[in-house]
């Protein structure tokens, strides 16, 4: 059989604490070898990692088990069953381990954990006429319904999708770079849409994104500027400043020495996409924005509403945990 490994991204902002630990305890899956493609062989029972309940604390990951023997998912009518080639690790994976959603997840049985896939086609259920065997694709699978509150699969040697979530994946990416980006791609996407992107039409507009170089932070300087932003000013540390500017800023602000709003004038910021999520930030960004501005946030550092808003500034809290 013809064999491959199935790559874990470790991506930032995935670097300390409890995705730190996560990482160890994903240690022993980081190569998983599975049958040859095109369906010439797919067996009953595949290799996964899976919760068998709820985390508590940032260094539980005693319900975390790497399993030989998980059932092998069939795609039903309008789904595809995935060869699982590469994923990845965002930080809702903790959150959700760690949430109570988790213990409602594993009642009856143990849960495939992982959002992000890139893989092949492996097979295709009735009523598909997009997706073939051996396609190539990427997905993200996060979608839901009252038989399957929260999808989930990916850290496995094959996952299940819906035809309608999965494309083919862009063949100037590997694998493991497919992988690193469904979630947050389209966390962005979605984000930079409720700010009122695409902005054709507007003159010099400017964008601040609050943490350049994370996860969310690569792909949302790009999308910035394809939807028209003139400024896109963020921040990062110096090793990191020629990357940031060569995916779309135009200001790079080193968070060593001063912070993003030290350096922008007032009223003269039309978004603000807070993808890190710092308590305080909402408050410290009022200054900067114009009347008719927009601060989007993600809450994954307890971030918040601004106590002490700016008439005509729009808040909106775009997160789940």
């Amino acid at each position: 059989r013809d064999r491959f490994r199935l790559n874990i991204c470790l991506r930032r902002p995935c670097l300390w604490g409890r995705q730190t630990a996560m990482r160890c305890a994903l240690a022993a899956v980081l190569v998983l070898c599975v049958a040859s493609a095109h369906g010439a062989f797919t067996p009953k029972t595949m290799r996964a990692v899976v919760a068998t309940g709820r985390g508590y604390g940032e260094s539980d990951y005693s319900k975390i088990k790497v399993v030989s023997d998980q059932a092998m998912p069939q795609p039903s009518r309008g789904q595809v069953l995935i060869r699982v080639a590469a994923s990845s690790i965002n930080p809702v994976d903790y959150k959700l381990y760690s949430s109570i959603a988790m213990s409602a997840l594993t009642l009856f049985h143990p849960k495939v954990l992982g959002f992000d896939v890139a893989g092949i086609v492996e097979a295709v259920g009735e009523g598909c006429s997009r997706l073939k065997l051996g396609d190539e694709v990427w997905a993200d699978l996060g979608k839901s319904s009252l038989t399957n509150p929260i999808q989930l699969g990916a850290w496995a040697e094959y996952a299940v999708a819906d035809e309608s979530q999965v494309g083919l994946k862009p063949a100037g990416l590997s694998f493991a770079e497919a992988a690193s980006l469904p979630l947050v791609g389209l966390t962005d996407l979605q984000a930079l849409r409720m700010a009122g992107a695409p902005w054709a039409g507007r003159q010099n507009l400017t964008v601040v994104v609050t943490s350049g170089a994370g996860g969310t932070g690569t792909p949302a300087l790009q999308l910035a500027k394809a939807f028209g932003a003139a400024r896109i000013v963020t921040s990062s540390s110096p090793k990191n400043f020629d990357l940031l500017r060569s995916l779309g800023a135009t200001e790079v602000i080193d968070y060593h020495k001063g912070t993003i709003w030290d350096a922008l004038a007032e009223n003269s910021v039309d978004v603000v996409y807070d993808n890190y999520g710092a308590p305080g930030t909402a408050d410290a960004a009022m200054k900067s924005l114009r009347p008719g501005g927009v601060f989007v946030f993600l809450p994954g550092k307890d971030g918040g509403n601004a106590k002490h808003p700016k008439a005509g500034v729009k808040e909106i809290n775009y997160g789940f945990w």
